[in-house]
């Protein structure tokens, strides 16, 4: 495996897992009445959208 397919696979699963997660809050978000505390879901959000980008660059064409 060359550094590119590593780097692609990583980038990949790590975008997955941060809109997994930013889902998971905003469901977690929607049951609570009230004030809630959006910072993880904003961090999930914007690292996942990062991780995305990252992963475009990886891409072979």
């Amino acid at each position: 495996m060359n550094l590119s397919l590593i780097g692609l696979l990583i980038s990949y699963s790590m975008a997955l897992y941060l809109f997994s997660t930013a889902f998971y809050e905003a469901i977690r978000f929607s049951r609570e009445k009230g004030k809630v505390n959006g910072s993880t879901f904003l961090f999930s959000f914007t690292f996942a959208m990062i991780f995305t980008r990252i992963t475009y660059l990886f891409h072979p064409y």
